[in-house]
């Protein structure tokens, strides 16, 4: 019954994105968050061991019984700037420092070097806010960040 229901939805969805103006696909879930996917980038969406799957990504994975509706709009329902600014931290690197903003407060910050050894660490400021210190010397650095991980490769 629920493949059944999937291959209409499907069948729909193809069928709307041949006449119609809507230029997303939106999947809301009971608890608010409405995540949008660009047609014209053709999603592929799947049914899998009663999740809802756009695009074989498990990021991008939805529990049936958390989904309140899927449908078409013209706009992005996302409000993707509002949600990669409180996500991703943003690095920036000098001859001898690595800044970083836009993290989670306090989180832990480390530089690792190739060999795994800690070449330093710090925490963010309550802002979300750090600095770290390059060693002396050429290399290949794991930045990583809370549950971030970022390759630096100092030239």
């Amino acid at each position: 019954m629920i493949k059944r229901n999937f291959l209409l939805f499907a069948f729909c969805c193809g069928a709307m994105c041949a006449n119609a103006t809507a230029q997303y696909m939106t999947v809301e879930q009971k608890n608010g968050e409405k995540i949008s996917f660009l047609l014209k980038e053709n999603p592929i969406i799947t049914y899998s061991e009663g999740d809802l799957v756009v695009n074989g990504d498990a990021t991008t994975t939805y529990a049936i019984s958390g989904v309140k509706n899927y449908h078409f709009t013209e706009d992005d329902e996302t409000k993707v700037k509002d949600g990669l600014s409180n996500q991703s931290p943003i690095i920036s690197l000098d001859d001898k420092t690595i800044s970083i903003i836009n993290a989670p407060a306090n989180a832990k910050l480390s530089l690792v070097n190739i060999k795994g050894v800690v070449v330093a660490t710090t925490n963010t400021d309550s802002e979300g806010a750090g600095t770290i210190t390059f060693p002396e010397g050429k290399g290949v650095y794991v930045l990583s960040i809370g549950n971030h991980y970022f390759k630096i490769i100092r030239k």
